[in-house]
């Protein structure tokens, strides 16, 4: 081998050497920062909420056709009627404004008291005297009304002016149109505050 000329093996050596030597000089840098792998979470089974009801195939009990308007009695007899049978015809009425979508009658007492005032329970009384009878339109049935009232006030199916139940409503329906119920009627207020009864 000739002077100055290195062996394989020593320039082998020399060039590692010269590696180490440039690694050890050099800074280390830090790797940057790899995102972190998120994998794809399976969706959440969805929580069942609120059912909402399902309509009933079946109509509930007491559901269907309108029945129609309300039971009343049949035209009873003429005379002073019994206190049972004015509460029953009350009743009637009260039903028959509830099924024309109007309030029921809740002053009972007033109803007595100008069906007693007025005809004393009897569903065939015709006012001969007064001066609506003079006009030529008296007043007729259990709470007196004339016949133009009557018609008026009279609901469909009720239109018998001498027939408790129709009279009481068209009567009802009247009081509420000209003093805003049946309890406001002059001749109730009179009595109850001491006074005498007044026509309505």
């Amino acid at each position: 081998m000739r002077p100055g000329t290195l062996s394989a093996t020593d320039r082998a050596l020399a060039g590692a050497l010269v590696v180490i030597l440039t690694l050890s000089s050099v800074q280390p840098v830090s790797p940057r920062p790899r995102p972190a792998l998120v994998w794809p979470q399976p969706a959440e089974p969805a929580r069942p909420g609120p059912v909402a009801p399902v309509p009933p195939s079946v109509p509930p009990a007491g559901a269907g056709p309108d029945p129609g308007p309300p039971f009343k009695d049949p035209a009873p007899a003429c005379g002073p009627a019994r206190t049972d049978a004015l509460d029953r015809w009350i009743a009637q009425a009260s039903a028959a404004l509830e099924y024309a979508g109007e309030p029921p009658i809740t002053d009972r007492d007033a109803l007595r008291l100008i069906i007693a005032a007025e005809s004393s329970g009897d569903p065939c009384v015709v006012n001969t005297w007064d001066a609506n009878a003079r006009r030529g339109t008296p007043s007729i049935g259990l709470v007196q009304t004339i016949r133009p009232t009557f018609d008026r006030w009279a609901l469909t199916g009720y239109g018998d002016i001498r027939h408790p139940v129709d009279n009481i409503v068209a009567g009802v329906r009247y009081a509420r149109g000209r003093y805003g119920s049946e309890s406001n009627v002059p001749g109730v207020v009179g009595r109850r505050t001491g006074s005498h009864y007044s026509g309505y």
